[in-house]
């Protein structure tokens, strides 16, 4: 009975190693998506930011209104 026990202890223990590295692996690919906003420099500080949030009068950017005036 010796060798059955050591069997399921072996199985066990991949069978619980296996699904915290799927967990694992599924956590990560969560953090690890990248941005696909479009960013810009303004065009006095050079600070990168997003499109969206850029203010842009006659195609120059600008962060905030201190860069704009």
């Amino acid at each position: 009975m010796g060798i059955v026990k050591l069997i399921i202890i072996v199985l066990i223990v991949w069978l619980g190693f296996s699904i915290w590295r799927k967990l694992r692996q599924v956590k990560n690919n969560d953090i690890a998506q990248p941005s696909t906003r479009k960013m810009l420099s303004c065009s006095v500080c050079k600070m990168h930011i997003p499109e969206s949030e850029a203010i842009i009068p006659n195609g120059k950017a600008f962060c905030s209104t201190k860069c704009l005036g």
